[in-house]
C-alpha cells in the first residue's frame, strides 16, 4: 500500500515537472479595444517560437522578442490565407519541459516558447 501511494505521488510530481509553465493572454470574442469582429473564415493560426535569453528576457534575447513585434508572426499567416483579421486570439508565453531541462543544465542562459494561436477571418 505504501509503495503504491510513493508511486502516485511520483507521478503527480513527474507530471507537474514535465508540464511546463505558460501564462495565456486571450480574447473569446474578438474585443480587445475595437467592435466585434465578423467575417468568413479563412483558416487557422498557429506559431511557436522558441528564444534563448541570458539572465532575463527583457536583457539580452536571441531568437527575436515575439511579444514586442507580434505583428511580424501574424502578418505573414493572414498573408497567406487570405485573410485581414484573427478573431479568439490565444498568446502563450513560458516554458516547456525541454527548456526547462536546458536551463537546468546551463543555469545563467535559459530559453522560452512563445504561441500565437486564433482564427484567420476576412473582415468586409
Amino acid at each position: 500500500m505504501k509503495r503504491t501511494i510513493l508511486g502516485i505521488l511520483a507521478l503527480l510530481v513527474a507530471a507537474f515537472i514535465l508540464g511546463g509553465c505558460m501564462t495565456q493572454f486571450s480574447t473569446g470574442n474578438g474585443k480587445l479595444a475595437y467592435a466585434s469582429l465578423n467575417g468568413d473564415s479563412k483558416g487557422h493560426l498557429s506559431r511557436s517560437q522558441t528564444f534563448m535569453y541570458i539572465i532575463h528576457p527583457d536583457l539580452i534575447t536571441f531568437g527575436g522578442k515575439t511579444w514586442e513585434t507580434l505583428e511580424h508572426v501574424i502578418e505573414p499567416e493572414l498573408s497567406r490565407a487570405g485573410g485581414n483579421a484573427v478573431k479568439n486570439l490565444e498568446l502563450r508565453y513560458g516554458f516547456t519541459f525541454v527548456n526547462y531541462l536546458l536551463t537546468m543544465i546551463v543555469p545563467v542562459v535559459s530559453w522560452g516558447t512563445y504561441e500565437v494561436e486564433g482564427d484567420i477571418i476576412s473582415v468586409q
